[in-house]
C-alpha cells in the first residue's frame, strides 16, 4: 500500500470476494498474516463458500497508530467497494474499520453481533464432543468472545470455574458468574479482581491452563499452547475462542494425550450467518441460534470423518476444507492453517 505502512494477502487468485481480518501492531510480520489468510480460506471451504481468505497487517508505533491506520483504511476503501470484507482483530476496533464497513455490503448489526456468535458457535462446537451439562470449565483470555463463550456455557449447565485476566488468571471451584467477567471487561484498566467483585485464588496462566477441567477455551494468543504447555493440559477438549492458539507441535502431544481439539476455523465460524458473506443472512434476532446450528453440523461432521490417516479433528476438518476446494476447482494451498 502506497500511503501506510500496510499490506494485503488474499487465496485463491480470481475470486469475486475475499474476507479476512485485519491487524495493527508496531510490527506485523508476513508469515502471520499469510497464516491467518490460510485461515479464513479454510473457513470458508468448510462452508462450502466461494470466498477466498484475506488479511491485512498495519505496522505502526503507538505514537503513529491513529494516523497509520486511517491512512491504511482509506487506501483499503476501494478494495472494500470491491469484494474485501475485513473484521478487526488484534490492535484494531470495528470504529477503525467503520468506513470499510459503509461500503462492503455487510448488514450493519453484524459487527455488534460478531463476539457473541462467535463464542456461541464455539460453546456449540464443545458441545458437540461431551454435553456441557455438569461441564467445569477454563477460559484461559478474556475478550467480547470468550466472554459470550462463557455466557453460553453457563446457560447449558457448566460450571467456569476460571478466567485469564491479561497475565494471571483466577480459580474458583464454587463456579464464577459470567456476568462478572463483563464487569472486567468494561471496567477500568489495571482494576484488580478484587475491584471488580472477583472471588477465588489467583494463579499463574500455566496453572490456568493446566487446570484438571473438562473444557479449556483458549484464545490469548497465538501459539498460546506450545508443546512444553501441551505437556501440561489434562482438559478432555480444547476449544480455540481466537485464530491459532495451539501450534502444530503442540496439537501433536494433545493428541497423544488422548485429547481432543478442535479446529479454531470451524469453532470460530458462528458469525457468518450473519456476515452478510452467504446468500442469504439470517435475521438479527435468529443468528445465535443459527451460529450455534452451523458449527455443530460442521463439528460433528468433522469428528465423524476422524480416522487412521486423519487422527485428530483439526487434521479431519482441514481434510474436510480441502475436498470442497477441489471440487470447486480450486489448487490446494502450498501449506495448511496450522501454527
Amino acid at each position: 500500500m502506497n500511503g501506510a505502512n500496510a499490506f494485503v494477502v488474499s487465496d485463491l487468485d480470481g475470486m469475486a470476494r475475499h474476507a479476512g481480518l485485519a491487524r495493527c501492531a508496531p510490527k506485523v510480520l508476513t508469515d502471520s498474516t499469510w497464516l491467518l489468510a490460510r485461515c479464513a480460506t479454510y473457513q470458508f471451504a468448510s462452508l462450502d463458500l466461494d470466498i477466498g481468505g484475506a488479511s491485512v497487517g498495519i505496522s505502526a508505533p503507538a505514537d503513529e497508530r491513529d494516523a497509520t491506520v486511517a491512512a491504511a483504511v482509506s487506501e483499503l476503501g476501494d478494495l472494500a467497494a470491491n469484494g474485501l470484507v475485513l473484521d478487526a482483530g488484534r490492535g484494531l476496533t470495528d470504529g477503525d474499520l467503520a468506513p470499510l464497513h459503509d461500503v462492503d455490503g455487510r448488514p450493519p448489526e453484524y459487527t455488534e453481533q460478531r463476539p457473541e456468535l462467535t463464542g456461541r458457535g464455539a460453546a456449540a462446537a464443545a458441545g458437540c464432543v461431551r454435553p456441557l451439562d455438569g461441564a467445569t470449565v477454563v477460559v484461559e483470555s478474556l475478550d467480547a468472545t470468550s466472554v459470550a463463550f462463557a455466557h453460553e456455557a453457563v446457560r447449558q449447565g457448566a460450571r467456569l470455574v476460571g478466567v485469564g485476566i491479561g497475565g494471571t488468571g483466577i480459580m474458583d471451584p464454587t463456579g464464577i458468574d459470567p456476568a462478572s467477567l463483563q464487569r472486567v471487561l468494561d471496567g477500568p484498566a489495571g482494576a484488580s479482581p478484587d475491584d471488580l467483585g472477583l472471588s477465588g485464588s489467583q494463579v499463574t496462566v500455566g496453572e490456568l491452563a493446566a487446570a484438571g477441567v473438562d473444557v479449556l477455551a483458549i484464545g490469548s494468543k497465538p501459539g498460546a499452547i506450545d508443546h512444553t504447555a501441551a505437556a501440561t493440559i489434562t482438559a478432555s477438549v480444547v476449544v480455540p475462542t481466537a485464530w491459532v492458539p495451539v501450534t502444530t507441535r503442540a496439537l501433536a502431544v494433545l493428541t497423544r494425550a488422548g485429547i481432543t481439539v478442535l479446529a479454531d476455523f470451524v469453532t470460530l465460524a458462528g458469525a457468518i450467518p450473519a456476515s452478510g458473506l452467504v446468500d442469504q443472512p439470517v435475521e438479527a434476532g435468529a443468528a445465535g441460534d443459527a451460529a450455534a446450528q452451523l458449527v455443530a453440523t460442521v463439528t460433528h461432521e468433522v469428528l465423524a470423518s476422524v480416522n487412521e490417516q486423519w487422527p485428530n479433528p483439526v487434521l479431519a476438518a482441514c481434510a474436510r476444507a480441502e475436498a470442497s476446494l477441489l471440487a470447486r476447482g480450486h489448487e490446494l494451498p502450498v501449506s495448511r492453517p496450522l501454527g
